[in-house]
């Protein structure tokens, strides 16, 4: 059944690849928490707790771009692996400067910033070689895998985090996040056949960030899904990273509750993604949207006004699950419409959006959180959520029609070519 949220693993290279990302997507988890508690501790500030979570993330807004343009010129397997092999390396530095004792916000941000700029160049490789692995009926199922990789990576990784932080310490902690970068690498080198992008790719480079630009500008579809994206990136996914200063703020809690509620949150989003990819084939992908929307503001509401430990941890949940389904359903509606030869541009057009908004949406909601207090910046998150999305039914009345038909006709890369020469 394609609404069934494992068939793609019917497929051994679907097999493999996951299986790899599971692993590498726990060390992340085991990295994220201990050195995002160890910033928290020092700090004690929601702006410098997000500094980490932003490094881990903003590179997309930098890198994915060069990402895209080397996904749709070599071989995506090959691109993807040489980015896991760098990241690897970069964090086995961190490793070595945690073991030193240097614990300043500043030294440890530059290592992670550099790690995930190397991550996000690899990213736009493996969102373009999933379309390929699957029949298209299968590719919502597919990007679902990703969510439950990463969600369980969010249960497993902060609990054995914590474990290996008071076990072995910090350093060995984030040396075996490297260990999995290389055992990610090594199931992508597996794979029996290569991803070679369509097309000859050919054209400077100007020529062709302008053609991916112009897929996204003139398919609907694409167009008002990153605006989604971006929208749901500045009011209401940093919460996730301010997790750690949310804890110790409002709770005094350490890595052990920031660990709590990064679990709970996590097992919420795994069962979102399983209910987004079995309500795909009954629900229009505007209503999916619609109840998505709903869905988190009401639950950020309800994570917000959360006044004890209990509570909190049930409240996440429901928060998990509704954002969850949004990075099934949306990059599904822009994967489908994405013409594969300009599909790498096109999805790190996507993935750089989302690294941007969600460096300023922390900027911004952690100085609203530092100004007055976490409570007060999820809130007024949950109100411009809803307000941003009222704006854009409003401003944009064919974006139902858009998420809901067939992909519309684009560009090609050759008109955006003469268009760029004239």
């Amino acid at each position: 059944m394609a609404n069934h949220p494992f068939t793609p693993l019917r497929h051994r290279d679907v097999r493999l690849l996951w299986s790899a990302a599971v692993i590498s997507d726990i060390g992340t988890w085991v990295q994220l928490i201990v050195v995002g508690s160890l910033v928290a501790g020092t700090t004690g500030s929601a702006v410098q707790t997000g500094l980490v979570a932003l490094a881990t993330f903003m590179p997309q807004g930098i890198a994915s771009p060069i990402g895209g343009l080397l996904a749709d010129r070599f071989d995506r397997r090959k691109v993807f692996a040489a980015a896991l092999l760098v990241q690897a390396l970069v964090t086995t530095g961190l490793a070595v400067v945690l073991a030193f004792g240097v614990e300043s916000a500043g030294v440890l941000t530059a290592f992670i910033l550099l790690a995930s700029a190397a991550g996000a160049t690899g990213a736009p490789s493996y969102s373009a070689m999933q379309p390929d692995l699957v029949p298209p009926h299968e590719l919502m199922a597919m990007i679902s895998l990703g969510v439950y990789s990463w969600n369980g990576g969010r249960i497993v990784g902060p609990l054995l985090g914590a474990a290996l932080a008071l076990a072995v310490g910090p350093a060995w902690t984030v040396a075996f996040n490297a260990l999995t970068f290389v055992v990610m690498a090594g199931a992508v080198t597996l794979l029996r056949r290569p991803f070679v992008p369509k097309g000859d790719g050919g054209g400077t480079v100007r020529e062709r960030m302008l053609g991916g630009l112009r897929t996204m500008r003139t398919t609907p579809a694409i167009a008002n899904g990153v605006l989604l994206v971006v929208l749901l990136n500045l009011v209401a996914i940093p919460f996730m990273g301010l997790m750690p200063i949310y804890a110790k703020a409002l709770f005094d809690g350490g890595t052990g509750l920031a660990g709590s509620l990064a679990t709970a949150q996590g097992i919420g989003a795994i069962v979102g993604g399983i209910a987004a990819t079995m309500l795909g084939p009954r629900l229009s992908r505007s209503s999916l949207v619609v109840v998505i929307m709903c869905g988190v503001a009401m639950s950020l509401t309800g994570f917000a006004l959360a006044p004890t430990v209990p509570l909190a941890i049930v409240a996440v949940m429901p928060l998990g699950a509704s954002v969850a389904a949004s990075f099934v359903v949306i990059p599904a509606v822009i994967q489908r419409d994405a013409p594969p030869e300009s599909r790498g541009r096109v999805m790190s057009i996507m993935q750089a959006s989302m690294g941007l908004s969600y460096g300023v949406g922390l900027l911004f909601i952690g100085s609203i959180g530092d100004a007055q207090n976490l409570r007060v910046a999820y809130s007024m998150g949950a109100i411009l959520l809803l307000a941003g999305f009222a704006v854009i039914a409003r401003v944009l009345p064919g974006w139902r029609a858009a998420l809901d038909g067939e992909p519309a006709p684009v560009a090609t890369d050759g008109d955006v070519s003469l268009a760029a020469g004239q």
